[in-house]
């Protein structure tokens, strides 16, 4: 703000003089007020605004116990140790059955991807007996548009077909695939009837004490 003085008039006739008083702005008298500021009050207020780190929580993911699976095509008259066994049906359509029956193969190879059972189950019936091998020659493409799945999730999924050997690269044809001998035959074995045995096997305890309950000395530990 501007403020006029009128000062009297000196003996030589001299007009009054203009004198201005200039006002400290807004932003002049706020950043006087931040200087003075305490630091500590400073500190305070950034701290406040500066964002704080998620807590993470939730449980803690549970180690499970390593288990061995195993594979085998075995007489019916060996598969059935107990005079009675507890029977689990599921009746659904054929194709769904078929695929609830492929997920334990899968689980045999430690595959755990959601469509891994549909794919191979596709490759399956749509692979051409070439010589004594299923060999599937129409690629990856076809898989992802009949299956409406799209191509990344096929792609993922049949890599790790293939790295656990389920299919391999066929000598054959671009971009066919060829299943192995035990997936082969894992399907013709539930091509009429779906139905797999499952055994639950604990391991015995390794003996690790130096003698043994009758009182012997336990060989192995001696050596």
């Amino acid at each position: 703000m501007v403020q006029k003085y009128d000062l009297p008039r000196d003996e030589s006739g001299n007009k009054a003089v203009e004198v201005t008083e200039q006002k400290p702005t807004y932003e002049a008298e706020k950043k006087e007020v931040e200087t003075e500021a305490p630091q500590e009050e400073k500190k305070l207020v950034v701290e406040a605004v500066k964002p704080q780190p998620k807590k993470t929580g939730g449980r803690k993911s549970v180690a499970l116990p390593t288990i061995e699976q195993k594979l085998d095509f075995v007489s019916r008259d060996k598969v059935i140790r107990e005079r009675k066994v507890a029977d689990f049906t599921v009746k659904a359509e054929r194709s769904v059955v078929r695929e609830l029956a492929v997920r334990h193969l899968m689980l045999n190879y430690d595959i755990t991807e959601d469509y891994a059972s549909k794919i191979t189950c596709f490759i399956y019936d749509n692979a051409e007996e070439v010589k004594g091998h299923s060999i599937y020659f129409d690629g990856l493409q076809a898989i992802s548009e009949a299956l409406e799945l799209s191509y990344p999730t096929v792609q993922k999924t049949v890599k790790k077909l293939r790295d656990k050997k389920v299919i391999t690269k066929a000598t054959i044809g671009q971009n066919a695939y060829e299943l192995s001998a035990e997936a082969d035959q894992f399907f013709k074995t539930i091509s009429n009837n779906i139905q797999v045995v499952l055994t639950y096997e604990p391991v015995e305890d390794v003996q690790l004490e130096t003698v043994n309950k009758d009182g012997s000395l336990n060989e192995d530990m001696i050596k």
